[in-house]
Protein backbone atom coordinates (compact mmCIF):
# COMPACT_ATOMS: atom_id res chain seq x y z
CA UNK A 1 0.00 0.00 0.00
CA UNK A 2 1.78 3.85 -1.00
CA UNK A 3 0.40 6.58 0.59
CA UNK A 4 1.08 8.31 4.09
CA UNK A 5 1.12 5.93 6.82
CA UNK A 6 -1.81 6.64 9.08
CA UNK A 7 -1.90 7.84 12.43
CA UNK A 8 -2.02 6.73 16.02
CA UNK A 9 -4.61 8.10 18.74
CA UNK A 10 -3.11 9.24 22.01
CA UNK A 11 -3.59 10.68 25.13
CA UNK A 12 -0.97 13.57 25.59
CA UNK A 13 0.15 11.77 28.89
CA UNK A 14 1.13 8.81 26.84
CA UNK A 15 3.53 10.50 23.85
CA UNK A 16 7.16 10.37 25.94
CA UNK A 17 6.15 6.59 25.84
CA UNK A 18 5.42 6.60 22.50
CA UNK A 19 8.73 5.57 19.68
CA UNK A 20 10.39 8.59 17.96
CA UNK A 21 9.30 9.01 14.49
CA UNK A 22 5.53 7.82 15.22
CA UNK A 23 2.80 9.42 13.85
CA UNK A 24 0.11 10.90 15.89
CA UNK A 25 -2.72 12.56 16.60
CA UNK A 26 -3.65 13.69 19.65
CA UNK A 27 -5.92 16.86 21.85
CA UNK A 28 -4.41 19.41 23.66
CA UNK A 29 -4.61 22.87 25.31
CA UNK A 30 -2.71 25.83 24.84
CA UNK A 31 -1.06 26.52 27.64
CA UNK A 32 1.92 28.82 25.96
CA UNK A 33 3.11 30.21 22.93
CA UNK A 34 7.41 30.41 22.45
CA UNK A 35 7.42 33.18 19.35
CA UNK A 36 11.18 32.62 19.11
CA UNK A 37 11.49 29.02 18.52
CA UNK A 38 7.77 28.43 17.10
CA UNK A 39 6.73 25.85 19.41
CA UNK A 40 3.10 25.71 22.06
CA UNK A 41 2.69 24.12 24.66
CA UNK A 42 0.36 21.63 24.99
CA UNK A 43 -1.38 20.57 28.09
CA UNK A 44 -4.34 17.99 29.04
CA UNK A 45 -4.92 17.19 32.50
CA UNK A 46 -5.17 13.45 31.93
CA UNK A 47 -5.25 11.31 33.93
CA UNK A 48 -6.73 13.43 36.68
CA UNK A 49 -4.32 11.69 38.97
CA UNK A 50 -1.87 13.55 38.46
CA UNK A 51 -0.89 16.52 40.55
CA UNK A 52 0.15 18.82 37.69
CA UNK A 53 -0.89 18.13 33.48
CA UNK A 54 0.95 16.49 31.33
CA UNK A 55 2.53 18.93 28.41
CA UNK A 56 4.20 18.61 25.46
CA UNK A 57 6.30 20.63 22.84
CA UNK A 58 4.95 21.09 19.76
CA UNK A 59 6.63 22.75 16.73
CA UNK A 60 4.40 24.38 14.98
CA UNK A 61 6.77 26.67 12.15
CA UNK A 62 5.79 23.98 9.36
CA UNK A 63 2.33 25.16 10.03
CA UNK A 64 2.25 28.15 11.39
CA UNK A 65 0.97 29.91 7.95
CA UNK A 66 -1.92 27.83 8.72
CA UNK A 67 -3.05 28.93 12.14
CA UNK A 68 -5.24 31.63 13.12
CA UNK A 69 -4.37 34.07 15.92
CA UNK A 70 -7.37 32.02 18.17
CA UNK A 71 -5.74 29.00 17.47
CA UNK A 72 -2.95 30.18 19.55
CA UNK A 73 -4.65 31.91 22.71
CA UNK A 74 -4.06 30.15 25.69
CA UNK A 75 -6.75 27.76 27.22
CA UNK A 76 -7.60 26.99 23.18
CA UNK A 77 -8.32 23.04 22.34
CA UNK A 78 -6.30 21.80 19.40
CA UNK A 79 -6.72 18.38 17.45
CA UNK A 80 -2.71 18.22 15.96
CA UNK A 81 -1.12 15.44 13.73
CA UNK A 82 2.44 14.88 13.41
CA UNK A 83 5.33 13.03 14.50
CA UNK A 84 7.37 12.49 17.88
CA UNK A 85 10.83 13.68 17.77
CA UNK A 86 13.43 13.07 21.06
CA UNK A 87 13.87 16.08 22.40
CA UNK A 88 17.61 15.75 22.94
CA UNK A 89 18.09 14.75 18.83
CA UNK A 90 18.59 18.20 17.23
CA UNK A 91 17.66 16.44 13.92
CA UNK A 92 14.86 14.22 12.88
CA UNK A 93 16.28 10.89 11.63
CA UNK A 94 13.16 9.93 9.64
CA UNK A 95 12.64 9.33 6.13
CA UNK A 96 9.78 8.26 4.09
CA UNK A 97 11.57 5.00 3.29
CA UNK A 98 11.93 4.21 6.22
CA UNK A 99 8.94 5.00 7.51
CA UNK A 100 7.40 2.05 4.46
CA UNK A 101 9.99 -0.43 5.19
CA UNK A 102 8.80 0.18 8.56
CA UNK A 103 5.19 -0.42 7.95
CA UNK A 104 5.53 -3.45 5.89
CA UNK A 105 7.76 -4.84 7.91
CA UNK A 106 6.22 -4.58 11.73
CA UNK A 107 2.73 -3.78 10.61
CA UNK A 108 -0.02 -5.51 8.40
CA UNK A 109 -2.04 -3.19 6.39
CA UNK A 110 -5.21 -3.21 8.51
CA UNK A 111 -3.69 -2.03 11.63
CA UNK A 112 -1.53 0.52 13.20
CA UNK A 113 0.31 -0.87 16.68
CA UNK A 114 2.24 2.00 18.48
CA UNK A 115 5.61 1.06 19.51
CA UNK A 116 6.27 1.62 23.44
CA UNK A 117 9.64 2.65 24.52
CA UNK A 118 10.85 4.08 27.94
CA UNK A 119 9.27 7.57 28.76
CA UNK A 120 11.84 10.28 27.77
CA UNK A 121 11.31 13.88 26.58
CA UNK A 122 10.13 14.40 23.57
CA UNK A 123 8.48 17.59 21.16
CA UNK A 124 5.97 16.78 18.65
CA UNK A 125 6.46 18.10 14.88
CA UNK A 126 3.04 19.63 13.79
CA UNK A 127 2.13 18.60 10.11
CA UNK A 128 -1.67 19.14 10.66
CA UNK A 129 -3.34 21.48 13.67
CA UNK A 130 -6.99 21.85 13.86
CA UNK A 131 -9.25 23.91 16.49
CA UNK A 132 -11.25 21.18 18.78
CA UNK A 133 -14.11 23.55 18.89
CA UNK A 134 -16.24 23.04 21.92
CA UNK A 135 -15.33 19.35 23.22
CA UNK A 136 -17.25 17.49 25.58
CA UNK A 137 -13.78 16.10 27.68
CA UNK A 138 -15.22 13.74 29.63
CA UNK A 139 -16.96 12.17 26.44
CA UNK A 140 -13.69 12.32 24.29
CA UNK A 141 -11.65 10.81 27.22
CA UNK A 142 -13.97 8.11 27.77
CA UNK A 143 -14.21 6.93 24.03
CA UNK A 144 -10.56 7.20 23.61
CA UNK A 145 -9.73 5.08 26.96
CA UNK A 146 -12.16 2.35 25.67
CA UNK A 147 -10.86 2.54 21.86
CA UNK A 148 -7.11 2.18 23.86
CA UNK A 149 -8.76 -1.10 25.95
CA UNK A 150 -10.25 -2.69 22.49
CA UNK A 151 -6.74 -2.04 20.44
CA UNK A 152 -4.32 -3.23 23.46
CA UNK A 153 -6.63 -6.66 23.42
CA UNK A 154 -6.48 -7.55 19.99
CA UNK A 155 -3.67 -9.72 19.13
CA UNK A 156 -2.36 -7.85 15.77
CA UNK A 157 -0.84 -10.10 13.49
CA UNK A 158 2.88 -9.79 12.60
Amino acid sequence: MNGPRPSTRAFLCDLPCLAADSKIRFLGCVKQYNITVGHLILEHNYPRSKSEPSAVSVDINAVLESLKAEDLRVGTWLNVLGYVRDANTPESSFSSSQADSQQSNSQSLTSVTPIKVASRPVFIEAVMIFPAGAIALGEYERILRHVKDVESRINYPK
